[in-house]
């Protein structure tokens, strides 16, 4: 007997196993973006890049960055090949939504395939 699978959300039996893993990247992307884990200076931080907060990118502090400068001086980097994808900008706090996770990865502009904006300012 062959095991059906069904990839509609709205159809009756069982999901297929791959949709299982999508799910749990979703489920863990929400949690990840409503509970954000401190950033403590040092790592990698989730970085909202417009004022509304709803893209995030990842950013890695400048080197001899200390932990409790405002703003702090950081490189957005690709998420995945973790090339810099910007030069040095100044970010204010205020605009650090986090500790980077993997989950975030979702929300980004690169995986999107969406360059970031040209006018990128981290200051407000």
């Amino acid at each position: 007997m062959t095991a059906r699978f069904r990839r509609c959300g709205h159809g009756t039996g069982p999901l297929h196993p791959g949709d299982h893993r999508a799910v749990a990247e979703f489920t863990a992307m929400l949690t990840a973006r409503q509970r954000p884990a401190p950033w403590t200076g040092h790592g990698d931080v989730a970085v909202r890049i417009t004022p509304d907060g709803r893209g995030l990118e990842r950013g890695r502090p400048a080197e001899g960055q200390r932990p409790d400068a405002d703003p702090v001086a950081l490189v957005l980097i690709h998420p995945d090949t973790e090339t810099a994808l910007t030069s040095t900008l100044q970010c204010a706090r205020t605009r650090i939504h986090g500790a980077w996770t993997d989950p975030y990865r979702l929300l980004t502009d690169a995986f999107a395939g969406r360059p970031l904006p040209a006018d990128v300012d981290l200051t407000i």
